[in-house]
Parts: structure tokens; C-alpha cells; sequence
């Protein structure tokens, strides 16, 4: 199986100040918590994999772009990337050239203050970011853009975080209080996801590229897609935080997310199944399951899942829906998922049943275009992620033609004992 081809240049819109973007979330301060949680039950009876969503009610805007490589933001991420570890390096410097323990404590409270209020800024241009895509002045190749160059400052930003914890350490009579730090932790994993982090890799050349998903409501946004071995989605949800730091303790944390995915629950790993961590207004609870990863970040004023990451490869993927259209003795499989979901298009020999390998376009019936999508090789597969409306997929293989028109599925949307925006619609996935 292969992922599919990327075709239109993507420009980037470059920040004063960015990190080197990498697909693992950032360390944490607090303590895992782990024990008897961890234990392995059987998997669950259905295939179900739930996802935090945006409802149809609230959704402002979708679409499902492409984009590629660009020798322009390789650069400036290079340059950006260095300048930034330059700055760290020269923060460093000065601290550690004052012998005046007062003095140097007085530093490294300023230069933590200076990173808080950064992430209060980078909290700013992440909502006028959407503010402007769901207007219409972004197109989605730059809302992917910009996300991916806070991302990639939220990232420098946790590393500079690191270095101060560092330093204060070893400051004798001196210390920064660990809820502090690790608040600020969980904020600046607000501003950052393995999409997003992909998004950046895929303009540097890093990765092969993709073909993004983005759905947005007013505050919020999903992005999804699909690399060479594995589907990965984020979700961003602000509507669903009040910020309330006395709600939730780690242990409810935990409850919240088991009750939000019962079915990934109940399929975690035998040994570090699942860990919670965080301190102040959120938490981030973590599972390793049979069928991949879950990052779920609980609210502790809201007690609801703000905000979530999944990466799931793609051989442990079910095959959903299947519609099926059969013509010229070609055989067209596409197994439907829901908006922005992991989609699977399979080519066969309608007598033999063996794969062919062939061009694979899609079109959304709502835009009337359609994009090549690539060749489905030599098992007749190609992945891809699941437009949010009504959409064709189109084969011709020499005088042979097979066209299918077909719809999304229903979101497999959280589970929950009590109304609230985390609704209950499931498919299995």
C-alpha cells in the first residue's frame, strides 16, 4: 500500500521565531501515573475508534487540500530553526555568567515570563488564524501554513522552557514551582500536533508529500492525513475550556478519557497502557492501544476532552464501508469513512479479482473539481483522507472507465454519559 501523491506548491508565511518541528509531543514535569490502569483487557466487540470532532451544526469550513515541498520554507525553517537555538544559547550564557544568586534567579523568572507571554501571543495568532480561514482572506494551503509555524515556535518555545527548568535547578536556594512549569507545558502543547509537525517536514522535504483535512468552527480545528504508513489527526476544541484550575485531579482525568474512548480503553497495551500527566488547567492523558496511539488532553474546569491527537498505521486500519462499483472489468472499492478519516480506494479485476494498477482522481461534488490523487500500484491500493461532503472517484485504465459517487460516513464521535458537545454518534472505524 502507498499513500498518495502531492502536487501544488505550498508557500510559507515564516515567523521571527521557530523551532526544529519533530512528531513527538513535548516532555513533561509532572508524574505518570501508571500501575493497575495499565492492565490489558480483551479488545473491544466492534472496531470503533472514536474521535473528537466538530459538529455538523458548528462546522464554518472543510476542505481537503495538497501541497509540496517548497526550497523557500526549507530555508527559512533551517535558518529560523538555528536562530532560535541561538537565542537559547545566548539566554544561557548570560545567566550563567552571574555568580549573584539573586541576580540569576531574577533572570531566569524573566526570560520564563518572557516565554509565558509568548504563549499567550502564540494563543492570539492561532485563533486570528482561524478567524481569518473561516472568513475567507486564508486559503487552506496557508491555514496549514501558518499552523505549522506556530507549531514550530510552540516547539522552540518548549525547549526553551526545558533550559529554564534546567537552570533553576541549579541554582542553589532557588527553585520555580513545578505546577508553573508544567502549566505552561500543557499550554504549549496546545499549539502544536503530529499534523501539524508533518505539515512542516512535508515543506522541508522531510516527508514525502500528503494530502491535508481541515475542518474548523469558530475557535476550533481537526486536521487529518495520510503519510506512507500511517493515518494521523489532531484536534484543537477552545469552546470546549473554561480554564478552571481546581477541577479535575490526574486520577478523574483518566476516568474522563476511559469514558470518552471505552473502546480504546479498553485495548491498551498490557505494559504503560495508558500514563496521565499536567498540572494546573489540563491534563494529558496518553494510551498506547492495539490499534495505535491516543494523546487526549482533559479540561479542569470543563471536565471534557479539549483537545486530541491519534496516529494509527494503516495496516491496523478496519476496511469501513465498502461501496463498490463494477464496470468495463474494472472493479472500484472505496471504503467510506467519515470527514477527514482514514479512506482506502482499492482497483481490482472485476473476472479475476486481481489488483491493477491505475490513475485514481476524486472530485467533491460540491467544488466540480477534480484532483489526481496518484496510482494505486501494484496491490491496488490507495489512501487517502475522506472529503466532508459528497464526492466521485474516478478510474480509467486505457479504453476502460469505472466512476463512483459516494458519501462520508457519520463521525464516530466521543462517548458520554451527559450532553455536552462531545456527542455520541459511532461508526466503526
Amino acid at each position: 500500500m502507498k499513500a498518495l501523491p502531492l502536487f501544488v506548491v505550498v508557500l510559507l508565511v515564516a515567523s521571527p521565531i521557530l523551532g526544529a518541528a519533530t512528531t513527538a509531543p513535548v516532555a513533561s514535569d509532572a508524574t505518570a501515573l501508571s500501575g493497575e490502569l495499565s492492565a490489558q483487557t480483551q479488545p473491544p466487540a466492534n472496531d470503533t475508534i472514536r474521535v473528537l470532532d466538530i459538529e455538523e451544526s458548528s462546522l464554518v469550513s472543510s476542505s481537503v487540500d495538497t501541497g509540496h515541498v517548497d526550497l523557500g520554507p526549507s530555508l527559512a525553517f533551517a535558518g529560523l530553526r538555528a536562530g532560535g537555538r541561538i537565542q537559547t544559547h545566548a539566554s544561557v550564557e548570560r545567566i550563567e555568567s552571574v555568580d549573584d544568586v539573586s541576580l540569576r534567579s531574577q533572570m531566569i523568572l524573566g526570560e520564563l515570563n518572557r516565554v509565558e507571554q509568548r504563549a499567550i501571543a502564540l494563543q492570539s495568532a492561532q485563533q486570528s488564524t482561524i478567524t481569518q480561514f473561516n472568513a475567507g482572506t486564508l486559503s487552506a494551503r496557508e491555514f496549514l501554513v501558518e499552523l505549522a509555524r506556530i507549531d514550530a515556535e510552540a516547539r522552540y518555545l518548549e525547549s526553551r522552557r526545558v533550559v529554564l527548568r534546567e537552570l533553576a535547578a541549579e541554582t542553589p536556594d532557588f527553585s520555580v514551582d513545578s505546577g508553573r512549569l508544567a502549566a505552561l507545558e500543557r499550554e504549549l502543547d496546545t499549539f502544536t500536533g503530529p499534523v501539524r509537525a508533518h505539515a512542516a517536514d512535508v515543506l522541508s522535504g522531510k516527508a514525502e508529500p500528503t494530502r491535508f483535512s481541515v475542518r474548523t468552527n469558530q475557535s476550533g480545528v481537526v486536521l487529518s492525513t495520510v503519510t506512507e504508513d500511517s493515518y494521523i489527526r489532531e484536534v484543537y476544541r477552545s469552546d470546549l475550556r473554561n480554564r478552571d484550575e481546581g477541577g479535575v485531579t490526574p486520577t478523574e482525568a483518566l476516568d474522563t478519557v476511559a469514558e470518552r474512548y471505552p473502546e480504546v480503553w479498553e485495548s491498551r497495551a498490557t505494559q504503560n497502557g495508558a500514563d496521565v500527566v499536567g498540572a494546573g488547567n489540563s491534563y494529558l492523558v496518553r494510551i498506547s492501544h492495539d490499534r495505535g496511539q491516543l494523546y487526549a488532553y482533559v479540561d479542569s474546569g470543563s471536565r471534557k476532552v479539549f483537545k486530541e491527537s491519534q496516529t494509527r498505521p494503516l495496516d491496523s486500519i478496519s476496511n469501513g464501508t465498502p461501496a463498490t462499483e463494477i464496470k468495463d472489468g474494472l472493479e472500484l472499492t472505496v471504503y467510506r469513512t467519515y470527514p477527514g478519516g482514514p479512506l482506502r480506494i482499492q482497483l481490482n479485476e472485476s473476472p479475476t479479482g486481481n489488483p491493477i494498477d491505475a490513475n485514481v482522481t476524486i472530485g467533491v461534488e460540491a467544488s466540480q473539481e477534480s484532483t489526481l490523487l496518484g496510482r494505486t500500484g501494484a496491490d491496488g491500493t490507495i489512501w487517502t483522507v475522506s472529503p466532508s461532503n459528497a464526492y466521485t472517484i474516478t478510474v480509467i485504465r486505457g479504453n476502460s472507465a469505472v466512476v463512483l459517487t459516494t458519501d462520508p460516513t457519520p463521525i464516530p464521535a466521543l462517548a458520554t454519559n451527559t450532553t455536552d458537545a462531545n456527542t455520541t454518534t459511532i461508526t466503526p472505524q
